[in-house]
């Protein structure tokens, strides 16, 4: 009989509502249990003893994990709820990061940008920098003398698609492997869409191997082929829109070809010079991504007014970063911005040491990747 009564009283609630809250379980402790009302009825101590175990059961236990669970009241259209009465269970909402892609673009140049471009093309006129002749704009010149047509066009942009991730040298170098490799196969112009065309994939991976990704930019270089010759009869397109569409193909490359191979002048092509640069001169305004992309609309937006700029600035700002402006120890010691003022990116403990091997007599280091002999001419006539 006390067992049925048990079971009367707690079987209803047992699974259903037996959450437990701190002050119920420290009620339920057994120091409370040893101090609570004693019976010598045996019923009554066995009804008793039995609520006390089920109130302390572990929270922990398998069997017994709904009664950690919170109530949750979800309702669900049925059959029976053809127009919707009863709301659905609503999920819940993901938290979405809102990102602003507006863009406050400068339309004009900071005020000491024109002071130090104007120098610098100063100081490109007295070096030589390895874009001046193994550049994309002239290797393709300088590798098998054509300086016009369609196989030149197409050289072009080869070279640009090679360039990258990749020093000018390296480039020229493969360049030429390309050129003489194709010439000895017969091919009149050499490198031309049509040995391109007809070489396999993997002997063009190991022509091209000393530039970067290599692999991926031997697949590059025969699908655009291959488009160059289904869609535009061999002729490289005069957009940058069906351009880009290359594969492999950015906006760096597609403006760059657009002036080297017809003279079309529609942005700026923006290396990686370029945007090192621009972040330090404090050129462009700070941004958390500071791509090549953004400097490049940054300085089309800049320099909307001086569009004959816009085809002088890549190599005259690669030659200096190549030569002088260097990403790993700059040669301020031979840079006559570093004694203006204007600079913002002055090594001035260069200084302090090249000051200090005037004193001493010892001369200034020629060793560059270009030529820096009448940089340092002048130099060394104003001591």
């Amino acid at each position: 009989m006390a067992l049925k009564k048990v079971k009367d009283e707690l079987g209803t609630t047992l699974y259903f509502t037996g959450r437990q809250t701190r002050r119920s379980r420290l009620s339920a402790s057994p120091s409370t249990v040893s101090g609570t009302d004693k019976t010598d009825d045996a019923e009554e101590k066995f009804t008793f003893e039995s609520k006390q175990r089920l109130s302390i059961l572990p929270r922990s236990t398998e069997n017994h994990d709904i009664l950690r669970s919170k109530r949750r009241r979800i309702q669900v259209k049925t059959e029976n709820d053809p127009k919707g009465l009863i709301a659905e269970a609503k999920p819940k909402k993901q938290r979405v990061t809102q990102v602003n892609f507006k863009e406050n673009l400068p339309t004009q140049p900071p005020p000491h940008f024109w002071l130090m471009y104007n120098e610098i093309k100063k100081v490109r006129s007295r070096i030589k920098a390895p874009v001046d002749e193994m550049g994309c704009a002239n290797v393709a010149t300088t590798v098998s003398g054509l300086s016009e047509g369609k196989v030149y066009r197409f050289q072009c942009l080869i070279s640009l698609m090679l360039s990258s991730q990749t020093k000018d040298e390296v480039n020229f170098q493969v360049m030429k492997i390309l050129q003489d490799y194709f010439l000895s196969k017969g091919y009149k112009h050499g490198l031309s869409l049509e040995a391109i065309l007809d070489t396999d994939e993997l002997v063009l991976d190991q022509l091209i191997y000393k530039v970067g990704f290599h692999r991926r930019k031997a697949t590059y270089i025969k699908q655009t082929a291959k488009i160059l010759h289904e869609k535009y009869n061999g002729e490289i397109p005069r957009t940058i829109e069906e351009i880009t569409s290359f594969p492999g193909v950015g906006p760096k490359m597609g403006f760059l070809l657009l002036q080297i191979a017809w003279n079309i002048n529609t942005g700026i092509g923006v290396d990686t010079h370029m945007q090192r640069m621009a972040k330090i001169f404090k050129w462009v305004p700070p941004s958390k991504n500071m791509s090549p992309e953004y400097v490049r609309r940054c300085f089309e937006s800049m320099l909307s007014d001086h569009k004959e700029e816009w085809s002088r600035i890549n190599p005259i700002l690669v030659g200096f970063g190549q030569v002088v402006c260097l990403p790993q120890r700059p040669r301020c010691d031979v840079c006559p911005l570093s004694r203006t003022g204007i600079c913002p990116a002055v090594d001035k403990a260069l200084l302090k040491k090249a000051d200090l091997d005037k004193k001493n007599g010892i001369k200034i280091e020629s060793k560059s990747r270009g030529d820096l002999s009448n940089l340092i001419k002048d130099i060394e006539d104003l001591r």
